[in-house]
């Protein structure tokens, strides 16, 4: 950005200097430049606009044979190769090198250079010979020019063997490359030119292709070896090894195992060296890709090979790196497993059982147990490792270092401070005489440091500290966690110094580096306390309020805001603020810390807690739920305190606590408490049932409900209205109002017949009240009808629509309870084809919405609707705006990453294709895939059908080729999503019949055919997409002349059309019986 930014700058100036004379050849070279930098960075619509200024000013001032406008002509041409264009990329090309080649002669390397541009192009289209010409030429340029030795003339010379290969003119392509074999490999010029030897790979590769082409197995198998020996050494050199590399050697990798597999497979043998293959490339997978679990399916297939041969050693070395992979994964259990299993494999393969292999197994081992909190277990492992490695190793290895620091970090975990810090100093003078200044030197001290803190050794705990610190910022970045809880214990000694001023900034990068992780709240909660503290030894008291303040956030979500951690932090809050004058803010927090503490140490009596319950009962009425949930809490610990567990007092409090978690939407705290209170009242009462307890069952029932748990908020609201109707009887209020939640639920777990006798037992029982509840009986309403239409009864559900609909027009203020329901009848209007009526009942269900609410999702809703009847009414230029102001509603209300704002871009896709205006209508429908994809995935049926629309405008622009590419997407989608035998694969399978019908490739189009029909018939749902199967498989047919065969398919198409309600007059019904009446023709006159 900033070098663009100094070409523009540059450009500026120049304009100005030849005041605003555009046309100069300075300002052309800058354009030039610029493009160049665009097309870098695949900027190819900026490239391409100053390429274009560039070569007009040239022209102008140069003439239209130019170099420079040659040199201009050779970028965009490619640059459209870049594009895949390579029509327009090969015409600029060719004019390129048509003004060197007058200008400069033949045998210029640039000239050189548009001949192998050309070339290349010629071998996309498959233009072979003309590929070899092209090539040739440059050749000849290039060693007329450079000498036959140099690394572009072999380069040129790779090319033409590659375009020998594609002729199949193998011998002349063995020539080649090996001729450009040896110039590579003489330029090479050192173990250290990674570029050289990655050019020496590619040639080795193409010989071993041709090798094999040829049958020559064994030498094929020579030439990868060679490569893949190169190939490793590339990948594993010191510099950055990118991923293009890394998959070129697994692709070589694959070529050596598959040779060997077939020339073993000549031999009747298994040969190991698959097995070390698979497990090498199971290595890069991990340590290079950081794909763990492709690493391991290889590992495990090297496994096999090894198992096979009974190779002990091998199966030991490859379960550690199985195993160590699987710690990765955070698969502790199974790493375990590995490791031992590693462990009795190498132990069986060597002869004495004091091996490094051995030795490094039993670390991992003790890695694990320390993992699980197997300290004890983990410390007896590291020490049989450290005694085998002190046996076979210098006194001072690296090894052992790593060994004595576990054991250190294990027996610390346990409290055993001295022998910690003895493990710990060991490791650490190993690892300071081997290493120096390294990171893992860093890393003992941190610990030692560590335990001088835990020692109260403030000055020794600093200096390790202090040490360990300049270490880690030399190598690690400042967002490291490592680092951070360095600079943390740093800082915190620093306090303990009263060195207020350089704990700060250690501080504060300590919570830059926490930030990074949701794990780590009590940790920044306790910096922030620290730095609130440097903060008032500094005397930046308003600095100090806001880290204490911030550290009560979160603590209050870590630990509770009743917690003596919080009375703590407002302790120092208060302090502060009485610093600062700030009385009333003082005041406050010395008073919470008051409530607080004396909830938690004193004053606790059964009847406070009488006392709360009823306080909380009254802001509940008030509608201050969150203070009568304190009540209710505070009253709970009170009497959790003094009475026995399972008294039903604390059921009480339990209940109402619940209660209050449920108005305030937290099902799953209310769930807990409830639960809990269920549970006294189930053993207090014995073989009865109260009704606290019903009334528990129904709370517990609705906050399941709530939180999507219908299988069992069902059990529970049946639980209570069994209960009411034996209390109360199953004409009561009492049961109706259950009756009433459980409908709800029934209705939204799918059991409509039940939802259906319930809600309307509610709606008898609510009307024969004196005075009913208006809301509950059009919610109850409302729903029947909604029940109605998932049954097809449309009727039905107009007239509870009708009813729901006179109950809330007479209630005061309800402007969104009767949007509502105009919303729920547009919609059966609109089922029902009248469209008109529809509408007007949509829009009055908008009008009186945004007059409440204004924009919010369900308000887009209705827009969206009265778009989609716009469209069906032709209406294009209405529903496109109202599609369009749906969208916008949507992304400012749910975001854009929503499924309605999806839907919506394919509506307006409909809407746009309506109006023939295909480019915006493709555009719609590709927004609306890459929404489902993001919010999705990749593999959803939503996605699918994205696709399908995406498919329909290819075909509308006679782009057959990638709508094919759609729908064969859409089929593996669904596919994996539906099984091979759902009625939506039968419909992609006659969409791409469709498609191969319009290229004329009616093999693959009768083939899509007959398998949409045979799921199509198996399913008996469909008998339209059955007829319109046979109908096209009868065309297929009557294409090949076979007018018999598609007579029959016809007809059976024609009585398919008619036994799915079809009329003669139906458009699809005439168009099949024309093709019948003209092949009967056919057949007749023949």
């Amino acid at each position: 950005v900033q070098e663009m930014e100094h070409y523009e700058e540059a450009l500026q100036l120049k304009s100005e200097a030849f005041g605003g004379d555009e046309n100069h050849e300075s300002i052309a070279d800058i354009l030039f430049i610029m493009g160049c930098h665009h097309q870098r960075f695949s900027h190819y619509k900026f490239a391409q606009k100053c390429y274009e200024q560039a070569l007009r000013i040239y022209k102008v001032t140069l003439g239209y044979d130019d170099l420079s406008v040659a040199r201009v002509l050779h970028n965009i041409g490619i640059m459209y190769h870049a594009k895949k264009d390579n029509d327009v990329a090969l015409k600029c090309l060719r004019k390129s090198l048509s003004i060197r080649t007058t200008q400069l002669g033949e045998t210029d390397l640039s000239v050189a250079e548009s001949h192998c541009w050309i070339g290349k192009i010629h071998r996309e289209k498959k233009y072979y010979k003309k590929a070899r010409e092209c090539f040739m030429k440059a050749h000849r340029i290039k060693v007329a020019v450079l000498g036959k030795s140099h690394l572009e003339s072999a380069e040129v010379l790779h090319n033409v063997g590659i375009v020998c290969d594609d002729l199949g003119w193998h011998s002349q392509s063995l020539s080649c490359f090996r001729e450009a074999l040896l110039i590579r490999m003489a330029n090479v010029s050192g173990a250290y030119d990674m570029a050289g030897i990655s050019d020496v790979c590619e040639t080795l590769d193409c010989i071993a292709n041709v090798y094999r082409i040829k049958g020559e197995r064994q030498k094929a198998l020579q030439f990868f070896e060679q490569c893949l020996k190169r190939r490793v050494r590339v990948v594993s050199s010191a510099t950055p090894s990118d991923e293009i590399q890394v998959s070129l050697l697994l692709r070589t990798y694959e070529d050596v195992i598959a040779l060997t597999k077939k020339l073993c497979a000549e031999k009747n043998e298994l040969s190991p060296r698959v097995g070390l293959l698979l497990a090498e490339m199971g290595t890069l997978y991990d340590q290079k890709l950081n794909k763990q679990s492709r690493a391991l399916t290889y590992l495990q297939k090297a496994l096999q090979v090894f198992q096979q041969k009974k190779d002990y050693k091998q199966i030991g070395v490859t379960l550690s790196l199985i195993g160590v992979i699987h710690v990765k994964k955070s698969a502790n259990e199974k790493a375990l497993k590995c490791f031992r299993d590693s462990l009795v494999m190498r132990k069986m393969a060597s002869t004495e059982n004091e091996t490094a292999g051995i030795a490094e197994t039993l670390h991992n081992i003790g890695n694990c147990e320390a993992r699980e909190g197997q300290f004890q277990n983990s410390i007896e492992s590291y020490c049989e490792a450290l005694r085998i490695k002190k046996k076979i190793y210098p006194s001072e290895h690296i090894s052992i270092a790593k060994t004595e620091h576990c054991i250190g970090l294990a027996k610390l975990q346990l409290g055993h401070l001295d022998e910690a810090l003895e493990s710990f100093e060991s490791a650490m003078k190993i690892r300071q005489a081997l290493l120096g200044d390294h990171l893992d030197v860093s890393f003992s001290l941190h610990s030692v440091g560590r335990i001088y803190f835990h020692q109260n050794k403030v000055d020794d705990a600093i200096a390790c500290l202090e040490k360990a610190l300049a270490i880690k910022l030399r190598f690690l970045p400042e967002k490291h966690m490592s680092l951070a809880e360095t600079q943390h214990l740093l800082g915190s000694l620093y306090i303990k110094k009263n060195r207020f001023e350089p704990a700060v900034p250690l501080l504060k990068s300590a919570l830059i580096g926490y930030k990074g992780t949701r794990e780590c709240e009590v940790m920044k909660s306790d910096v922030l306390d620290l730095l609130g503290n440097a903060y008032a030894g500094l005397g930046e008291t308003e600095h100090g309020i806001l880290s204490f303040e911030h550290s009560l956030k979160i603590k209050k979500v870590v630990v509770g805001k009743d917690g003596v951690a919080c009375a703590n932090v407002l302790m120092e809050v208060g302090k502060l603020k009485s610093l600062k004058n700030d009385i009333d803010g003082a005041l406050f927090a010395f008073k919470e810390v008051k409530r607080i503490q004396k909830n938690l140490y004193g004053k606790n009596h059964l009847k406070n807690a009488e006392l709360l319950i009823q306080v909380g009962l009254i802001q509940d009425q008030l509608g201050n739920n969150q203070m009568a949930l304190k009540c209710f809490a505070e009253a709970l610990r009170m009497r959790r305190k003094l009475l026995d567990e399972k008294h039903r007092d604390i059921a009480e409090a339990l209940v109402h606590a619940g209660r209050m978690h449920q108005a305030m939407g937290d099902h799953y705290k209310s769930m807990t408490f409830i639960k809990e209170a269920i549970g006294i009242y189930v053993e207090s009462d014995g073989d009865g049932a109260s009704q606290e307890y019903a009334d528990a069952c129904r709370l517990l029932g609705l906050s399941q409900h709530a939180s999507g748990d219908s299988e069992n908020a069902l059990p529970s609201l049946e639980k209570c209205l069994e209960l009411r109707e034996y209390a109360y009887g199953a004409e009561s209020e009492h049961w109706a109002e259950v009756a009433y939640d459980l409908g709800i639920a029934k209705f939204e777990a799918g059991f409509y017949d039940d939802a259906v006798i319930l809600l309307d037992k509610f709606v008898l029982i609510q009307k024969s009240l004196e005075t009913n509840d208006p809301e509950s009986l059009s919610n109850a309403l409302l729903n029947l009808g909604k029940i109605y239409l998932k049954k097809r009864s449309v009727d039905n559900a107009m007239v509870h629509f009708d009813e729901a609909l006179g109950i809330r027009k007479k209630m005061s203020k309800n402007e969104i309870g009767v949007s509502e329901v105009l919303f729920q009848i547009g919609g059966v209007r609109e089922s029902k084809k009248q469209y008109l009526e529809s509408l007007v009942c949509y829009e009055e269900s908008l009008k009186l919405r945004l007059s409440v609410h204004g924009e919010d999702e369900d308000t887009a809703d209705i827009i969206s609707r009265i778009g989609e009847v716009r469209r069906i009414r032709g209406q294009y230029d209405l529903a496109l705006e109202n599609f369009t102001l749906a969208l916008d509603m949507y992304k400012n209300t749910v975001g854009e990453a929503h499924l309605s704002v999806a839907s919506t871009y394919h509506s307006l896709g409909y809407v746009c294709d309506a109006k023939n205006d295909m480019e915006k209508a493709m555009q719609n429908h590709k927004e609306g895939l890459s929404v489902r994809k993001i919010i999705l995935g990749g593999d959803h049926v939503k996605v699918a059908a994205s696709l399908d629309d995406v498919a329909g405008m290819y075909q509308k622009t006679n782009e057959q080729k990638k709508a094919l590419k759609c729908l064969r997407e859409a089929l593996r989608i669904r596919k994996v999503q539906l099984g091979n035998d759902d009625i939506e694969i039968g419909k992609t399978l006659f969409g791409m019949g469709i498609i191969f019908a319009a290229i004329n490739d009616n093999k693959k189009a009768m083939e899509c055919y007959n398998a949409s029909f045979e799921i199509s018939s198996h399913d008996g749902s469909n008998p339209k997409l059955e007829a319109q199967t046979l109908h096209q498989i009868g065309c297929v047919q009557a294409a090949s002349c076979n007018y018999r065969e598609a007579l029959q398919n016809w007809r059976l198409a024609l009585s398919k059309y008619r036994e799915g309600g079809m009329r003669d007059d139906h458009y699809m019904v005439a168009c099949t019986l024309g093709n019948i009446e003209m092949a009967e023709n056919v057949l007749n006159s023949s």
